[in-house]
């Protein structure tokens, strides 16, 4: 089951996992982001918590309108995904292998530039990009910041990437290697000359987050993988 957090904005996969860019000290606490989708026939918002952890660990945790409260937490030293449904307690944990790969072929459409703009975003600064995604006819606004270590999201199993050579993720890796870190704070797309999604970062705090954080609670059981044994 495919939830509407893990497939990630437009210009918010540009953020996922940039290997390529120095890890090193690792930025930790709590970033709450406010997403807001116009769609042809509704309009959705939702307010998403992110949260970043001690050795390459985060989360993200969002309101399911069916589901309740459902996180989602990345291991990189593990490379795995865990997605935990706290009303039915349970929890499955898959690889990220695929999802790496689905992404890079996503990434692999997008022509990147920056703008040698920059903003602040919830009082941190960011550097902003513009993108252009010529299959689905959408531009995109990306601030971001390149002090807060890596973003960690993934396209979720079963998307289908599109696309041939890896361009666009051999730009990323150009534009930030050297910079410390790839944080969208403020994701802005476009389709027709109309706003299509936001997602913006509304508060930051820098805090020590403990590793019991990223953990399924004791009592939930595991849930396998569909088409695994």
């Amino acid at each position: 089951m495919a939830h509407r957090f893990t497939r990630a904005p437009a210009a918010a996969v540009l953020a996922a996992l940039v290997a390529a860019a120095p890890l090193g000290a690792q930025w930790q606490g709590v970033v709450t982001f406010h997403n807001q989708q116009h769609m042809a026939d509704q309009d959705e918002a939702s307010d998403i918590q992110y949260i970043e952890g001690p050795g390459g660990i985060a989360k993200m945790v969002t309101q399911d309108k069916e589901s309740g409260p459902i996180s989602m937490i990345f291991n990189r030293s593990q490379n795995t995904a865990t997605i935990v449904m706290t009303s039915r307690q349970m929890y499955m944990t898959m690889p990220m292998d695929k999802a790496e790969a689905e992404t890079q072929k996503q990434m692999s459409k997008l022509k990147i530039s920056d703008t040698g703009k920059s903003d602040v975003v919830a009082g941190h600064k960011c550097e902003i990009y513009h993108a252009t995604d010529p299959d689905e006819g959408t531009e995109s606004d990306a601030c971001i910041a390149t002090d807060m270590g890596n973003f960690m999201m993934f396209s979720p199993p079963g998307a289908q990437g599109r696309g041939g050579a890896v361009g666009a993720w051999s730009t990323l890796q150009s534009l930030f290697s050297a910079k410390g870190g790839f944080f969208p704070l403020k994701v802005t797309t476009y389709k027709d000359g109309k706003v299509r999604e936001a997602f913006v970062a509304t508060s930051i705090e820098a805090k020590s987050v403990p590793a019991s954080e990223f953990t399924p609670p004791a009592s939930f059981k595991p849930m396998t993988m569909p088409g695994r044994p």
